[in-house]
């Protein structure tokens, strides 16, 4: 019996260390909490929202053009770290990042994030959230 229990030990503090990204929740009541944008800790996705991306082709290059609106429902001012990863058309990683981007949100602000793929072969994304320590 205590060869059986020290297995499930390890692996059920492997699974609670473990965070996965979390999904953001949405900006508006009525809208589904969006796969594209996550969020690295349970803290921060409490406080934070992400609104409708707006995602289109720039006419030079036809690259992808991603604009996401992230706001704080705290209420105090919160410092966010911002990153963008491009996918291809299977979902497939690109070696394709922006750099990380510090926003500064103040109580109920809202600002928007802007990421331009570096490749035309880029056609999805991912925008992860984490906190700037």
């Amino acid at each position: 019996m205590k060869s059986l229990l020290l297995p499930f030990a390890v692996s059920l503090l492997a699974v609670a260390c473990s965070a996965p990204p979390y999904p953001a929740y949405a900006i508006e009541n009525d809208a589904e909490s969006t796969a594209q944008v996550v969020v690295a800790d349970a803290s921060l996705q409490a406080v934070v929202r992400a609104g409708r991306p707006l995602v289109e082709r720039t006419q030079q290059g036809d690259f992808l053009r991603v604009v996401v609106p992230i706001r704080n429902v705290d209420d105090e001012p919160i410092s966010v770290l911002v990153q963008a990863a491009f996918l291809d058309n299977q979902r497939q990683p690109l070696p394709d990042e922006s750099n990380r981007q510090v926003l500064l949100l103040p109580p109920g602000g809202t600002s928007n994030f802007e990421a331009i793929s570096r490749q035309s072969r880029a056609s999805d994304f991912v925008v992860r959230l984490s906190w700037n320590k």
